[in-house]
């Protein structure tokens, strides 16, 4: 069954980008996602609660230079989606189709932010843009 959950908010509370113009070598780019934190969070004076959010996105390029991005994001769903995702953070957990969105928008998301992070101080790109060809 697929979980209705929507985006409310999505925000970068902290981002670095740093370059080592000394570098010279192989490049490798690791990119990685950790969630921080999953809670419950109710708006004041306000019967709507959601599940908040922190997490960390950081690509690391070794020696060469790395992004971080830190960002905490609100998402709206029904109770017992709510309540089964919190334990099941809880518990290390969560079921697989509230992961997988709640990765992929942080990576959606975080992707942009890094893409215009590496253009501005030199880094490549972290995934592969599209192209266009010509055909045959």
């Amino acid at each position: 069954m697929v979980k209705e959950i929507k985006l409310g908010s999505f925000r970068f509370l902290k981002q670095s980008a740093e370059r080592n113009e000394d570098f010279n070598g192989s490049v490798t780019i690791n990119p990685n996602i950790n969630i921080k934190s999953i809670e419950k969070f109710k708006i004041e004076d306000s019967k709507q609660e959601s599940l908040k959010i922190e997490f960390n996105f950081d690509v690391d390029y070794a020696q060469m230079g790395k992004i971080s991005l830190e960002g905490r994001m609100f998402l709206f769903t029904d109770p017992k989606t709510m309540k089964e995702t919190i334990e099941g953070w809880k518990n290390k957990k969560i079921d697989s189709e509230v992961n997988v969105l709640i990765l992929n928008l942080i990576m959606q998301k975080s992707s942009v932010k890094a893409l215009q992070l590496e253009e501005e101080i030199g880094l490549p790109f972290h995934v592969q843009l599209p192209k266009v060809q010509f055909g045959k």
